[in-house]
């Protein structure tokens, strides 16, 4: 008989990959909150990476900040 928490748990494990782009430099996927790079070659860079870049060479089409969920998540400020 397969075991059902494992079975259950490697399911879980796949449905919790994050989805969305990964750096094309380094190959990591990005945090929430951090800023994604699209370059003209249409490569998509982290802030790591895009740093890294010779100046000349820093010129974003396009700049998005990675959400934790599909919908943005609301900023308020804190009550003083």
């Amino acid at each position: 008989m397969p075991d059902l928490a494992a079975m259950l748990i490697r399911r879980c494990m796949r449905t919790t990959e994050p989805v969305g782009d990964r750096c094309a430099e380094c190959r990591r996927t990005p945090l929430a909150g951090e800023q994604m790079h699209e370059l003209d070659s249409g490569s998509v860079l982290c802030e790591l990476c895009f740093g890294a870049l010779p100046r000349d060479r820093r010129m974003a089409v396009r700049s998005d900040r990675v959400h934790a969920s599909e919908r943005p998540l609301a900023v308020v400020p804190r009550a003083a």
